[in-house]
């Protein structure tokens, strides 16, 4: 009977689902778009994406946004829209952040702020206390869909268990030898841990896929597993599957992981335990959100032609950007995106400056992303021997998005392995270990992930790049102390 592996990645902008066959091969995918953050929404987009595969053993898992939380009663249905991961409740997290509670568990690598879901639960509680007295089941939303497609529509969601990965944000310990909810904040908060599931290890068994959405979607009887965040699927996917393994992806968000035998605090990480073994070292801040903004809403111009504008511009030529600081490595909410250098040339036309801006805003994210290389480096005492990317674009593409690419190779000043995006494929992983279709980690990883080739940097641009990389970083931080001064 031949095996099927189904992943199912539950994103922002929309959900895809893709099935396998036990040598890695697509056998057949769909997705549709999300346009409104709904779990209606969510449902309609899941039964866009209906696949029906042909008979033998279906193992299915997904994964999902961390940090956005799935209020739900005791029937699973939603008493609030979903709280995304980027929302933000400014005055609770302050309060949160006061907490002597909340410097313990950022010592054990959880950042806290005011996007936490901690926050955002505390705002819903004061704004809506009847609504919120309905909630029996406070979920990520990976958590939720696994669930919704294992319990039959109108019977009561009983002992539910999440992922310890996306468990962590929403405050567990991981560094405890089976992860645990860290019951202090939630004691200096007064909220209720049994509105929390139970953490278990990625790749967990759920159970069998009995609603109807399961069968709706060709799910119906699969055998269900703890899935885990798209961040952590996301690198698995690239190869982090062990101790020094790096790799960072690079979409709406520029994700960086690095897998560490143990969790060393710094204000720029937040650590998961890794799916498999020891820890994995993270970091997200917007990115080709942020270009994508550009481009739109002062250009009226999609990614591509924007990136083909900024490829016209001479490295170096361009105006120096430095990336808002909502997230790592700042976690300073009131500091945008800032532009330096922008004098009004008589020399320079229309379509220069546009591609002068353009290209700082990629020469900024991609000086950004490369700040966590000697970071990383320092701070677990280690060299970063082998980068895995990513994004989109193909190594020695002539596309706009391979040029980016090699544009990022060029800055961070190393060649890195493109991997194919497989995101499904990552968090299958455990799931297939947990299910006996492979023997170890190493087997499963050869017979599912998939390298595109090499990027490597072009010698003339990262020349003119290194001065740019090593002040990068501090100058960042003075545009971050500069906001902070005009709020004192």
């Amino acid at each position: 009977m031949a095996t099927h592996l189904v992943g199912i990645d539950l994103g922002t902008s929309g959900v895809r689902i893709t099935a396998y066959d036990t040598d890695g091969e697509v056998l057949l995918s769909s997705e549709a778009a999300i346009d409104v953050q709904t779990v209606d929404r969510w449902e309609r987009a899941l039964r866009g994406t209906a696949l029906f595969l042909p008979g033998g053993r279906v193992l299915c898992t997904a994964d999902g946004t961390s940090g956005t939380a799935v209020l739900v009663d005791e029937y699973g249905e939603p008493v609030f829209d979903p709280q995304m991961y980027y929302d933000s409740a400014p005055k609770q997290g302050r309060a949160v952040a006061a907490l002597d509670a909340t410097a313990d568990i950022e010592r054990k690598g959880v950042p806290v702020s005011a996007t936490s879901p901690i926050a955002k639960l505390l705002r819903l509680r004061e704004d809506s206390p009847e609504e919120f007295a309905a909630v029996e089941w406070i979920l990520s939303p990976t958590t939720w869909l696994l669930y919704r497609l294992s319990i039959p529509e109108g019977e009561p969601w009983r002992e539910v268990e999440t992922d310890w990965t996306n468990a962590l944000k929403f405050g567990a310990d991981v560094t405890a030898a089976a992860p645990e909810w860290y019951e202090p904040l939630f004691e200096s908060v007064d909220l209720s841990l049994d509105l929390f599931p139970s953490i278990v290890a990625p790749g967990t068994p759920v159970g069998t896929a009995e609603s109807t959405l399961a069968a709706d979607i060709g799910l119906g009887d699969a055998e269900l597993y703890q899935g885990m965040t798209d961040g952590n699927a996301s690198a698995m996917s690239a190869g982090c599957l062990e101790p020094g393994d790096y790799s960072i992806a690079c979409e709406s968000t520029s994700v960086v992981k690095y897998v560490a035998e143990s969790i060393t605090p710094h204000e720029a990480l937040y650590y998961h335990r890794h799916p498999i073994a020891g820890y994995t070292a993270s970091a997200a801040f917007e990115t080709g959100v942020v270009f994508r903004w550009f481009c739109d809403r002062l250009f009226a111009m999609d990614e591509r032609r924007g990136l083909e504008a900024a490829r016209r511009v001479p490295p170096g030529a361009e105006y120096d950007v430095y990336l808002q600081g909502n997230r790592s490595p700042f976690f300073e909410s009131g500091m945008a995106n800032s532009v330096f250098g922008l004098w009004p040339d008589g020399d320079v036309d229309r379509e220069g400056v546009r591609g002068r801006l353009l290209r700082g805003v990629v020469t900024g994210i991609a000086l950004a992303e490369y700040g966590y290389l000697p970071l990383v480096a320092e701070v677990f005492d280690a060299g970063i021997e082998r980068v895995s990317l990513l994004s989109h674009g193909t190594p020695g593409g002539d596309d706009p998005f391979s040029w980016w690419n090699e544009l990022r190779a060029s800055i961070w000043d190393r060649s890195v392995t493109q991997m194919e995006p497989r995101t499904t494929v990552g968090s299958l992983l455990p799931a297939t270990l947990a299910a006996s279709v492979y023997d170890d980690a190493e087997t499963a990883a050869e017979r599912l992930l998939r390298a595109s080739g090499t990027v490597s940097p072009d010698a003339s641009v990262a020349e003119t790049y290194a001065p740019h990389r090593h002040e990068h970083a501090e100058r960042w931080a003075d545009v971050r102390a500069l906001y902070s001064s005009w709020d004192e």
